[in-house]
């Protein structure tokens, strides 16, 4: 009798197969949604260190009433106001490729890191806080016109934009930013690359979308695994 109950508590093949079944359709339906979620979350802390980096050019402004061109802070170099605020020491190692970000990770309690959650750094592509002339190009290429090509919507007419460069963004990063930051759009924009082409950087804004400006713009990105695109996100002007 007990050996005919150990022989009946087995799980027969077919019992098996339905439970992987089960399993299986479980994961196709719930796997997408947390990758997704997992997207999303990426995506709004991207957002929130492009906050984070506009906190600290006001900070910056407000204290030096000025805000750096890229092309002055390689030639004249960063200075460390950590050693002593009233004395700035000269920069060390010396000045080369430097952005507007290194100055602000420079200053005591500005700015934590440049670095941000989306995108696929390459090579001298990296994250990157820069400041820039109008008329002149911005670290990745893109030429920032400041008309209809190219002008982020909250700098207006000002003659110096600092933006935050994230390089290499999948299809799915640069929809949900571009959702996120230059939403919402109209009807007719559906896709994930509706909402990317919506602005795209030297083209102006794309009639399907409906977009009136836009503080986040693409370029194509570094030829890699798939389709990648390079956003310019607006921080501050002068």
């Amino acid at each position: 009798m007990n050996k005919s109950l150990k022989q009946n508590s087995a799980f027969t093949l077919i019992e098996m197969i339905g439970v992987l079944a089960i399993i299986g359709i479980l994961a196709a339906v719930v796997a997408p949604r947390v990758i997704e979620s997992i997207r999303d979350a990426k995506v709004t802390s991207a957002v929130a260190s492009v906050s984070a980096a506009k906190t600290a050019a006001i900070g910056y402004y407000q204290r030096y009433d000025n805000f750096p061109l890229d092309t002055e802070t390689v030639i004249a170099g960063v200075l460390d106001y950590k050693s002593n605020p009233n004395t700035p020491l000269a920069y060390d190692p010396a000045p080369s490729t430097l952005d507007f970000g290194d100055v602000l990770v420079r200053q005591a309690q500005l700015l934590e890191q440049e670095k941000a959650p989306i995108g696929r750094p390459e090579g001298a592509l990296t994250h990157a806080i820069g400041c820039a002339q109008v008329g002149t190009a911005l670290i990745g290429g893109a030429l920032y016109t400041g008309d209809s090509a190219m002008r982020f919507k909250s700098a207006g007419f000002g003659t110096r934009i600092v933006y935050y460069f994230m390089p290499n963004l999948t299809v799915q990063e640069a929809s949900a930013l571009a959702s996120k930051v230059n939403g919402p759009y109209t009807a007719d924009a559906v896709s994930d690359l509706d909402f990317i082409n919506a602005s795209i950087a030297e083209q102006g804004l794309a009639d399907k979308g409906g977009l009136e400006g836009a503080n986040c713009w693409f370029t194509p990105g570094t030829a890699g695994p798939g389709i990648e695109y390079h956003a310019y996100l607006y921080v501050s002007h002068q």
